[in-house]
């Protein structure tokens, strides 16, 4: 036992590439969760605990489904879970994290079970669809320093300061996380450790980070907003370098991936005028999931549909040279 945790540290440490893909992207969400635990304390714990049940069920579910197949689908149905719940706000009812624990798990197990080639993450969906049902449910915040504001960072900026300035929260405080927001997503520093745990393991499209950067600067500069402000959210950061960067999520087309770094950090800062704040960027990364998941299922299915039309007419084809095979075997 000794020896074999010892060798998984030594994987862990010199060839962190050869790892699980789960156990990579498990040990890339620690730092965020440990920080939500720290900064946000009861609320956190509860909504982890959520995620680690509905996981562990859809563990149950998939190992029963799995049970005469190899390989298995891991651990994926917990960290999508995870992955759901890290986005609520801290204030949100914890009925909203059942619901979106439970749907990423779903969503994890249907993808795994009959379309694995989708790339996308089920947990931010299952996130973004309820919070498009709810009208806003997942969006509930609260200061864990015991202030009475109950707006994330973007959201005062929006309501009460100017365009070009900045909010009067300290940058430090926004770089550490101990502000509203999302319970697991908070601090740009754990955000920080997990982005470059998977550079490390070689999982993260440097070029998607950077072009994202490109996307939400030119926002910046032609909107006249402070850079550092609106660049300094853990938030915005965990989707774009857990989510979007992930060269698992991303598809194989390399001229494609810098195209959906631009747009997606266009819009995910851009649309901060319009009022829509940190959940801009979530909704812009699970938008370019979406439709890259539907580009696949329909790609699927005009292959399958091609592939059943010429087994079909080579069917009937056989059949016809059958037919006059007959034909000539009675003449004789």
């Amino acid at each position: 036992m000794l020896a074999r945790t010892g060798a998984w540290l030594d994987r862990a440490a010199f060839k962190p590439a050869s790892l699980p893909d789960d156990l990579v992207t498990g040990i890339a969400l620690l730092p965020a969760v440990v920080a939500g635990l720290i900064i946000f304390r009861l609320p956190a714990a509860e909504m982890l605990g959520i995620a680690a049940a509905a996981g562990t069920v859809g563990l149950i579910i998939a190992h029963w489904l799995w049970r005469h197949q190899f390989p298995h689908p891991g651990a994926s149905p917990l960290i999508a879970a995870i992955f759901g719940v890290a986005l609520i706000g801290a204030g949100a009812s914890l009925l909203v994290a059942v619901e979106i624990a439970v749907l990423a798990v779903a969503l994890e197990l249907l993808r795994a079970r009959y379309m694995p080639g989708v790339r996308a993450q089920a947990g931010l969906l299952a996130y973004a669809a309820i919070a498009l049902a709810t009208r806003g449910a997942p969006f509930t915040y609260f200061d864990p320093n015991g202030g009475t504001n109950v707006q994330d960072p973007i959201g005062t900026w929006h309501h009460f300061f100017s365009p070009a300035s900045a909010t009067s929260i300290s940058p430090m405080y926004l770089y550490v996380g101990n502000v509203p927001g999302p319970v697991f997503a908070t601090s740009l520093l754990a955000v920080a450790i997990g982005v470059a745990w998977l550079a490390y393991a070689r999982r993260v499209s440097l070029v998607v980070l950077v072009t994202f950067l490109a996307g939400a600067g030119l926002a910046i500069y032609t909107l006249h907003w402070d850079a550092l402000f609106q660049l300094d959210s853990g938030p915005t950061w965990f989707v774009a370098g857990l989510l979007l960067a992930d060269r698992r999520l991303l598809p194989e087309s390399w001229s494609v991936r810098p195209l959906l770094g631009f747009a997606a950090g266009l819009f995910a800062v851009g649309l901060r005028r319009n009022g829509y704040g940190i959940e801009a960027a979530f909704f812009t990364v699970a938008t370019v999931q979406a439709v890259m998941a539907i580009v696949v299922i329909v790609y699927w299915s005009a292959s399958v549909t091609m592939e059943r039309w010429k087994r079909t007419r080579r069917l009937r084809q056989r059949e016809a040279n059958l037919r006059v095979v007959k034909t000539v075997s009675r003449a004789s």
